[in-house]
């Protein structure tokens, strides 16, 4: 074997090798600046999936030597207002140019041709008991420590509703639009005698109701 074909297989085998074990992101990440809604990233075992309040875009995904590459990026095809479909075509943009990633400290950036995101690492529930409910597309008064509104609760549609005293962790409800969710029930250590045993935190926003039409988000 020639110099020239050996050191040739020797870089490829160190490449190969820097790529397998680049550190992969995986884990849920939520955008760490004031966007509204927030930008929610997932990567789990080669699989993308990110919203960011209208759409959602998906694929496989792998981080090679510092930079993302997605593989065959789709999405849903909702129809929302033109600041989030706007917002839609500049993730997409980002996903696939090829964006250098870094990793420190909890946060992740993504950085591509004139565009960039940073996301903060959220905690894992994947071991958290999962349940379904739905949310009435309006509030009502409620009374805790203060008057406030409350969310209207319930886990069947023949099921009466119920007041929620306390918010849903990443969820940004509409007024005037009902949902569907699927949420994690994370138990509170050591709760204050006035608040709720259990943090309810959005999984995913399975349905929700605008005009009498049940969507997917």
């Amino acid at each position: 074997m020639s110099l020239s074909r050996y050191s040739a297989l020797i870089s490829a085998a160190l490449l190969a090798a820097c790529a397998a074990t680049t550190p992969q992101p995986d884990g849920r990440w939520k955008s760490a600046g004031d966007n509204e809604p927030p930008i929610e990233l997932e990567l789990k075992n080669g699989r993308l999936s990110v919203s960011g309040g209208c759409n959602r875009l998906f694929g496989t995904a792998r981080v090679e030597n510092g930079v993302l590459i997605v593989d065959q990026l789709a999405s849903t095809m909702m129809a929302c207002d033109a600041v989030s479909m706007a917002r839609d075509r500049d993730l997409s943009q980002l996903l696939n140019s090829r964006p250098t990633v870094r990793q420190q400290d909890g946060h992740l950036l993504l950085a591509g041709p004139g565009k960039q995101l940073e996301l903060r690492q959220q905690e894992d529930l994947s071991a958290a008991p999962t349940r379904l409910i739905y949310v009435a597309a309006e509030r009502r008064p409620c009374s805790g420590v203060a008057p406030m509104q409350c969310l209207q609760v319930r886990d069947s549609q023949d099921a009466p509703w119920q007041l929620h005293y306390g918010e849903i962790e990443g969820f940004k409800p509409e007024p005037g639009i009902a949902y569907r969710l699927r949420i994690k029930e994370v138990k509170v250590a050591k709760p204050p005698a006035d608040a709720p045993s259990l943090r309810w935190v959005l999984d995913k926003v399975l349905e929700q109701k605008l005009e009498q039409q049940l969507v997917a988000p």
